[in-house]
């Protein structure tokens, strides 16, 4: 790896010490490299002998085989810029924190390249994070953004906890909740709880009010100090552990007053607990129980049995063979910077997109899924099957989708294709454009029927394209791909609407030039 500013110092000393290499992309179809830098704002603009003199130094350490385009920009050091940087930076690598930010959270000032950040945060965030760990990864963040010596500041405000996301972007999949019977045997903190507790593994999303019960295990307490407020110079405590029943687990938080802190040191591991509280993202970007109310019980022994397990995968043979996709062919010539975000760049993600013969998930039947693998920033790999329906595709359904009787006639069994679908997203993100409106709920009620359990995480790309700050005059697939200059063919067919979505996902969540 050819580390270029060295390279710059080397040939010229100082004279272009003052430079910043923000990225290096070589783009293979038109052979051509891009180097952008970074200069002091406060310094003149470089001169056109000096950009000559550097750009044929590089031609010549380069020997590219292309074009060699170099830019430079200023690093500007505007209050509003930095703080839009700093929303980014939460967003990309704090997503249980960047619920909480916002620029009213954060204000900048700088004299010459001195800058100075202050942020606020909600007193129980501040109490949950390392503040020395936040600001050395903020710092180096933007570091890599600007030409600045940053100082980080990070205070408490007396904001309260918001929902994660604004109602009218949650679409969950409603469903009547399953219910069990425990025994109530003490209140520990809180009034009376109605002993009716759901299912852990029932509640992946955003929730509020709901009851659980389990084993607790893995308590643990800290303690911080009230900075602001009328309870200010106090002391409090929190307590976390994880809550386990037959389905599931999920992580607990408890805020506590120092009256019942004597109650919940007093709670031992693998007690039996039943609880009321909300669901949200935690600072960790998993859901977190917010537990408000708290009692001993112990389950009936309904609980306790554990159901016949049926393999359906037993007598299963493939129907579905998945392609190998080649490469993009962008890509970073001596990886300065990712184009992508970690959430791209660390997780599999599997975009999907169906086509059914009518709307109602009850009544109707999925006739082609197609879907396309995310890795490490690339798209690698493609699902695509037609299913053959038990009743013929409507007329006006098959004018919208091109897809016709007889294209499905031999097509397999949409149960054959759930379980090579199941076997292929088993360990990845699953994504979609309104896969939590609309598609999930086709997939999951034949998964249900078969036994499997699409339990995977979703995002969905739509609430994605929702919360950013695209502008567009609506959010259908079609409209979102035009205004961010990507590509739609041929329009409700399943694998281009899926490969259409995971350009839009892929896009949102591009690292900031």
């Amino acid at each position: 790896m050819i580390d270029i500013k060295d390279k710059i110092n080397q040939k010229f000393g100082a004279k272009y010490s003052n430079l910043k290499l923000l990225s290096v992309v070589y783009d293979t179809d038109i052979l051509q490299c891009s180097i952008t830098f970074l200069y002091p704002y406060n310094d003149a603009d470089m001169s056109s002998d000096d950009k000559k003199e550097i750009e044929s130094f590089l031609t010549e350490l380069l020997s590219l085989n292309g074009e060699l385009k170099i830019k430079y920009k200023k690093s500007y050091l505007d209050e509003k810029l930095i703080s839009a940087d700093i929303i980014e930076f939460f967003r990309q690598n704090k997503k249980g924190i960047f619920p909480y930010i916002s620029p009213e959270n954060i204000s900048s000032s700088h004299q010459d390249l001195n800058v100075k950040i202050k942020i606020s945060l909600n007193g129980d965030v501040l109490a949950l994070i390392d503040e020395l760990e936040l600001k050395s990864q903020l710092k180096s963040y933007l570091d890599k953004l600007y030409i600045a010596n940053f100082d980080i500041e990070i205070s408490q405000n007396e904001d309260k906890l918001p929902d994660e996301i604004e109602a009218d972007d949650v679409m969950p999949v409603l469903t009547k909740a399953k219910r069990y019977d425990v025994n109530i045997e003490k209140k520990i903190v809180g009034g009376d709880i109605i002993p009716k507790p759901e299912y852990i593994s029932d509640n992946k999303n955003k929730k509020d009010s709901v009851i659980l019960s389990g084993v607790m295990t893995n308590k643990t307490q800290k303690k911080f100090i009230i900075k602001k407020g009328k309870h200010a110079g106090e002391e409090k405590a929190l307590y976390s552990f994880n809550l386990k029943d037959s389905t599931g687990s999920i992580e607990c938080v408890y805020f506590c007053s120092r009256t019942h802190e004597k109650d919940l040191d007093a709670l031992e591991d693998m007690s039996f607990l039943l609880c009321v509280g909300d669901i949200r993202a935690g600072l960790t970007g998993k859901n977190t129980y917010y537990v408000r109310k708290i009692s001993l019980a112990s389950p009936l022994q309904t609980e306790v049995k554990q159901p016949e397990q049926i393999d359906p995968l037993a007598n299963h043979k493939q129907v579905v063979f998945p392609d190998i996709l080649p490469r993009n062919t962008q890509e970073n010539l001596f990886d300065v910077k990712s184009d992508y975000n970690d959430f791209i760049m660390k997780n599999k993600i599997v975009v999907f997109d169906i086509e059914t013969t009518g709307l109602d998930p009850e009544t109707c039947e999925i006739t082609e899924i197609g879907a396309v693998k995310v890795e490490f920033g690339e798209i690698t790999e493609r699902f695509a099957s037609f299913a053959k329906p038990k009743s013929p595709i409507p007329a006006d359904v098959q004018a919208l989708t091109n897809i016709t009787n007889e294209m499905v006639a031999h097509a397999p069994q949409i149960e054959d294709v759930i379980i090579d679908f199941y076997e292929w997203t088993r360990d990845c993100i699953i994504s979609g454009y309104n896969v939590i409106g609309f598609d999930l709920k086709f997939v999951k009620k034949v998964g249900n029927r078969l036994g499997l359990m699409f339990d995977n995480t979703v995002i969905d790309t739509m609430i994605v394209v929702r919360q950013s700050k695209l502008r567009t005059s609506n959010y259908k697939l079609g409209t979102v791909v035009k205004a961010l200059g990507l590509t739609l063919n041929d329009a409700h067919r399943a694998f281009n609407d899926a490969y259409a979505t995971a350009q839009v996902l892929m896009e949102l969540n591009k690292n900031k030039k």
